[in-house]
C-alpha cells in the first residue's frame, strides 16, 4: 500500500496544472421581457370604428384560421388571422366574431361582440391544453356573449331569421371550414360583402401601442443582425447565419419570424426571395440578409448586404453606395401626404443616373424608363407598410394613388440587381447586387428610422466585422 501511495504522490507532483484560457463567446442577454399587447379599450374602439363604417342593417362576421395539417398527425404552427386579431386580440384557432351595432347604446356606432370559440375538456384538454372557452372570452376579451364554436349555425340562424339584416360584411375566405358551414346550413342568407377593405383602411395608421410593439420587433432584429456582423466569415454556411438570427429572436421570446429568413450569398443574391439557405460562403462573396422578428404579432423587416470577408471590393462598394444614396434620399423625402409613386421615382432616378454615369450599364435613361427596362436592375418596389403583416395593407385613394399618412410604419428597401450575362451591364459588375432595408415611422412632419441602431454606412459595417 505504501508503495502505491508514494507512486501517487510522485505522479501528482509531476502533473502540470491545466488551465483553460480560451474565451467562450456568449450571446447577448435578452433585451426585455416578452409581452403580447392587449388593451380591451383599444380593441373595443376598433370594433366601434368598423361598425360605424357599415350600414345600420348590416352586421360583420369575422373569422380566424383553423389549424392545418403539416404531415402525418402534425399541424403547422397556428397564427391568428391578422384582421381577426386586430379586432379582438384573441389568438386561438377556429373562432368567429359577430360584430353588430348595439341597438340600445347611448351613442351611435357602439358595437356589440358575440364570439364562438373552441371548448375543451377531459382528454382533449389533457392532450392539447386548456382554452379560454366561452366564459373566458367574456371575462378577458370583452365579448358581450359567447358560445361554443359548434353552436354557430344554431345561433346565426336565429340572428338572420329576424330579417333585420340586409347584408353581412365578412372574411369567410379566411376559414374554408366556416365558409362551408355557413353556406350549407344557414338559411335566409342576406347579401355578402367583403369586410377586408374596410379593416385595411383602419389598420393603416398605427396606434402608439402598435408602434411600441413594432419597435420591440425591430430592436430584437437589430440585436440579431449585430451578432451576425460580428460572426460572419468565409466558410460559414448560409443556414448558420439564419440560425444565429433565429436564436436571438427566440432568446427575446419571439415565437416566430415575420417571414422566412433569407440569407443569400454569391449567385443566390439575385434570387429576390431566396429561402434555401444552404450554400457555403466564400471570401469575396456578398451576402444579402433579409430578416425580421415578430413581436406580439407585429413585424420587423430589415435587410443588410454584407461582405463575407468583412471588406467590400471596389465594385461592391460602388453598387452599395448607390443603393445607400437612394435609400437615404427616399426616407428623407417621406412625410404625410407624399405619394408613394413619387418616392419610387426618386429612388429609381438616383439608381439609373449613377449606374449610367459610372458606365456600369448602357443605354439612354428616358428609353430605359419608357420601356420599363429599369425593372431588370430594380425588379421590386421601394417600400411597403409593416404591421401585423410584414406587407401590411396599403390601400389606394380615389385617384388610385398610395399616399403616406402620419403614424404609418414603412419598410424602405431600395436595391440594385445586376445579373450575370446581361449585355447591358459591365461584366465586372455581374452578380453584384445590393439591398438595404430599414423600418421607418412616418411622423407629423417627416420620418424616423426605427432601425437606426443598425449601421448602414460601409465604414461602420467594416469596422464591426473586423
Amino acid at each position: 500500500f505504501l508503495t502505491w501511495f508514494l507512486l501517487f504522490l510522485f505522479l501528482a507532483s509531476c502533473t502540470e496544472k491545466i488551465t483553460i484560457t480560451e474565451e467562450v463567446e456568449v450571446y447577448p442577454e435578452k433585451l426585455f421581457p416578452y409581452n403580447v399587447f392587449y388593451d380591451s379599450t383599444t380593441f373595443k374602439q376598433r370594433r366601434d370604428d368598423l361598425i360605424s363604417k357599415i350600414p345600420d342593417d348590416a352586421l360583420a362576421i369575422i373569422v380566424t384560421n383553423d389549424t392545418y395539417l403539416r404531415n402525418g398527425d402534425v399541424n403547422f404552427e397556428f397564427r391568428p388571422a391578422s384582421n381577426f386579431y386586430y379586432l379582438t386580440g384573441f389568438d386561438e384557432p377556429n373562432a368567429i366574431a359577430v360584430i353588430k351595432k348595439r341597438p340600445d347604446a347611448p351613442a351611435p356606432g357602439t358595437s356589440e361582440l358575440i364570439m364562438f370559440v373552441e371548448y375543451r375538456e377531459g382528454v382533449i384538454a389533457q392532450w392539447l391544453g386548456e382554452v379560454y372557452g366561452p366564459e373566458g372570452v367574456v371575462e378577458h376579451f370583452g365579448a358581450d356573449e359567447a358560445y361554443r364554436f359548434e353552436d354557430f349555425t344554431e345561433h346565426m340562424n336565429t340572428y338572420l331569421d329576424l330579417e333585420s339584416y340586409q347584408s353581412i360584411y365578412t372574411n369567410l375566405e379566411t376559414n374554408p371550414a366556416v365558409k362551408e358551414i355557413f353556406n350549407n346550413t344557414i338559411t335566409n342568407i342576406p347579401t355578402i360583402q367583403s369586410v377586408d377593405e374596410i379593416i385595411d383602411l383602419l389598420r393603416v395608421p398605427k396606434a402608439d401601442i402598435e408602434i411600441a410593439s413594432i419597435q420591440n420587433a425591430v430592436d430584437v432584429s437589430v440585436q440579431a443582425f449585430q451578432e451576425v456582423f460580428k460572426a460572419l466569415e468565409p466558410g460559414m454556411y448560409e443556414h448558420e447565419v439564419a440560425a444565429m438570427l433565429h436564436y436571438i429572436s427566440g432568446l427575446n421570446g419571439c415565437p416566430r419570424t415575420a417571414f422566412p429568413t433569407m440569407v443569400a450569398s454569391g449567385p443566390n443574391i439575385n434570387v429576390l426571395h431566396y429561402q434555401a439557405n444552404q450554400r457555403q460562403m466564400n471570401a469575396g462573396d456578398l451576402v444579402m440578409v433579409d430578416f425580421g422578428a415578430e413581436y406580439g404579432y407585429y413585424c420587423a423587416d430589415i435587410t443588410r448586404t454584407l461582405p463575407v470577408n468583412g471588406e467590400f471590393s471596389p465594385e461592391q462598394t460602388t453598387i452599395y453606395e448607390i443603393v445607400l444614396e437612394a435609400h437615404l434620399a427616399a426616407i428623407n423625402s417621406a412625410a404625410p401626404g407624399v405619394n408613394y409613386n413619387d418616392l419610387r421615382s426618386l429612388a429609381r432616378d438616383i439608381v439609373l443616373d449613377r449606374l449610367l454615369e459610372k458606365g456600369i450599364i448602357t443605354g439612354v435613361k428616358s428609353q430605359i424608363i419608357s420601356s420599363n427596362t429599369f425593372y431588370r436592375y430594380i425588379p421590386a418596389g421601394l417600400t411597403h407598410p409593416v404591421g401585423l403583416d410584414v406587407h401590411d395593407p396599403f390601400p389606394r385613394n380615389l385617384e388610385g394613388n398610395r399616399i403616406l399618412r402620419e403614424n404609418m410604419v414603412m419598410a424602405f428597401e431600395p436595391h440594385i440587381y445586376l445579373y450575370e450575362g446581361d449585355p447591358t451591364v459591365d461584366p465586372d459588375y455581374w452578380n453584384i447586387s445590393a439591398r438595404i432595408e430599414d423600418v421607418v415611422l412616418i411622423t407629423s412632419n417627416g420620418s424616423e428610422i426605427l432601425s437606426s441602431d443598425l449601421p448602414m454606412q460601409i465604414d461602420e459595417i467594416e469596422e464591426i466585422m473586423k
